[in-house]
Parts: C-alpha cells; structure tokens; sequence
C-alpha cells in the first residue's frame, strides 16, 4: 500500500523546483484581481459617455450613470470568474489531477436537467443585458415581483421590493420585463367623480396647477412637460372622471403624481368639490 509521501511526492518536489514560476504566477493572479475594477470602470464609464454623446445627449445622465454601474458590475464578474478559473485549470494541471476529475463524471453532469436550466439563465441573462432590458436603480416588474434592481448578473437578477424585501429571480424565469423608470414616464392623477356642469373650470384650474408646478424651481428638473388635462376616462352616475398628467423624469414619476394631487385638492375644494368624498387617486 503506497504511502502518504509516495502519492505527495511528486507534486512537493514539483512545488520545490518551480517555485519562482509559482510566485510570479501568484503576483500577476493578484495584480488581475486588484486592478481590473478600476480599469473597467475607466473604460465603461468612457464607452458609455461616448455613446451618449452620439446620441446628441438625449440620454439623461442618471440613465447613463444606471448602465454604466450595470455593465461595469457584469464585466467585473466575469473577469473575476474568469481569473479563478484559469487559477483552479493552472492548479489542476500543475498537480496532474484532470484524470481524477475527468473519472468524477463532471463532464457528464453538466448535461443534467439542472446543468442545462443553468444555461438558460445565463442565455437569458445575456439576452436582457444586450438588449438594455433594465439596468441597476430601474424600478421593473418581473416574474411577479416589482421592485428596485439592485444587481444584475448572468444567471440571476436581485430586486428589493417597496416593502425591503429582497428577491432572488433566475434569469431563465424572466419572459417578459417591464420597465417603470426608463428615461422618462407619465405622472397620473385620475380625478373623479367631477359633476358636469364644472369641467371646464376643473380642467381649466388642472392646467393651472400643472404650469405652475412645472415652473417651481423644487420641481423644474423633475418635469419634462407640464402636466395637464390629458383625457375624460369615465362617465358615471357620480360624475366624469378626468385624467391630468405629464411627462417626467422616470425615476421622479411617484413623488410628481403625489405633488400634483396635493396641489389639486385645495384647487377642487375652491370649486366646491370635495376630494376625500370623491377618491381622487392616480
């Protein structure tokens, strides 16, 4: 029966005689593994800038802030997971160990069911980034759950929820997505329950409302076009309900909608209109 050192002895002696490649494989490992964030982020945030320059800088900086972080955080895992593998084929080589792990059947579990529902989270995963589905800070609905992406990889995407609780989505379980807060969004107040003979003077105090919060300094930058009347959605025994809304930064379309309601109550009050009794939403 062999010895403990007769099956250590080669890979010792070899650990003996080839330290300095050792050592100098260890350093460049650990200068790849230091140095590649930065340099990736030099180079996104480049890459990145430039194409919104192309596009005469019609993408808001926020928007190119989201896909820069994105993308850089994407390329940064793969050049790690890429690092550690070349670490553990160097290891396996160097100690002659890959007909010990071709007899453990590795290969051959990587064509399991499972193995191949991982590869349809990383297709899928490369599918949403190359086609700019969301990027990292997008509000998104996904596989049932909506939330804020806090990470996107290629085989998973991580969403915190309004509530603070955090999901765990496969990629491969990701069909369609829609996007709440890309580049820009409609804020929404629907007003019902307005009686006839006062629409004209609640669409004109709406419009009133809306140029004026588009023109107070808190909120200019937050407005792309003032809000306004936009439709009569519903005619009821109650009344018409009317819909007021405008065109806002994506991320800003919540916090407008909530500015826009409070500014439209006392307006509807000086009209003789109750809103609390009416259920004015949006």
């Amino acid at each position: 029966m062999p010895s403990v050192g007769d099956l250590l002895g080669d890979p010792v002696a070899w650990l003996q005689g080839d330290w300095p490649v050792l050592l100098a494989g260890a350093i460049l490992f650990w200068l790849a593994w230091r140095f590649s964030r930065p340099l990736l982020h030099r180079l996104v945030s480049g890459t990145i800038r430039a194409h919104g320059v192309a596009f005469g800088g019609a993408i808001p900086d926020d928007e190119l802030a989201k896909r820069a972080a994105t993308v850089e955080q994407l390329l940064a895992g793969l050049v790690r997971a890429a690092l550690l593998l070349a670490l553990v084929f160097a290891i396996l080589g160097a100690l002659d160990l890959w007909s010990a792990v071709a007899g453990l059947g590795l290969l051959g579990a990587a064509l399991t069911v499972a193995g191949q529902s991982i590869v349809l989270d990383y297709l899928m995963g490369m599918l949403i980034i190359l086609e700019s589905q969301y990027y990292a800070g997008d509000t998104i609905a996904v596989a049932g759950v909506e939330g804020e992406v806090e990470e996107i990889g290629l085989r998973r995407t991580v969403i915190r929820d309004p509530s603070g609780t955090v999901h765990s989505i496969s990629n491969g379980l990701i069909r369609s997505s829609s996007n709440l807060t890309r580049v820009h969004a409609m804020a929404i107040v629907d007003l019902p329950g307005i009686p006839d003979e006062r629409l004209e003077a609640v669409i004109e105090r709406i419009d009133r409302v809306g140029e004026a919060l588009a023109a107070d300094p808190a909120w200019a930058d937050r407005i792309i076009e003032a809000p306004r009347y936009l439709a009569t959605i519903a005619l009821t025994d109650l009344g018409v309900t009317l819909r007021a809304g405008g065109r806002v930064r994506a991320a800003e379309r919540w916090a407008v909608a909530a500015e826009l309601r409070r500014r439209l109550a006392p307006e509807l009050r000086a009209s003789g209109i109750d809103p609390a009794s009416r259920g004015m939403g949006g």
